[in-house]
Parts: C-alpha cells; structure tokens; sequence
C-alpha cells in the first residue's frame, strides 16, 4: 500500500492571509468578550479593527458597546 498525500488543489486561489489573521484576531475577542459570540459580534469586531487599523490603531476599543 502507497503513502500517498495529494496537494491541495489551490492554485488560482486568491487568498488574502492579512483578512483571515485579522479574521481569526476578532474571533478570539469575541469568545473572549461574549458568552456566545454570533457572526455579527465577528463582524463588528473586524469593522472596528480595520478602521481602526486606517487610523493608526489596532484593536482599541474593538469591544466597547454602545
């Protein structure tokens, strides 16, 4: 029997890993903030990080509820 291990077939793919690093970032501050993050708590979280990031900042108050 062959040991085999197929390469992914990602060519063409255009994969941003700056947006899935920012991506994986919000995820753990909305486990971190909330008992049960949703998508949306996700999302808000890049928003914020990404305007903040056009300004300079990183995460500051990416959790801050009004």
């Amino acid at each position: 029997m062959e040991n085999y291990v197929e390469t992914p077939q990602t060519a063409g793919m255009d994969i941003d890993y700056e947006r899935l690093e920012l991506l994986d970032h919000a995820v753990e501050l909305a486990k971190k903030q909330f008992d049960e993050p949703t998508h949306e708590h996700v999302n808000c979280i890049v928003e914020r990080i990404e305007w903040n990031m056009e300004r300079g900042l990183f995460d500051e108050g990416a959790l801050t509820i009004h």
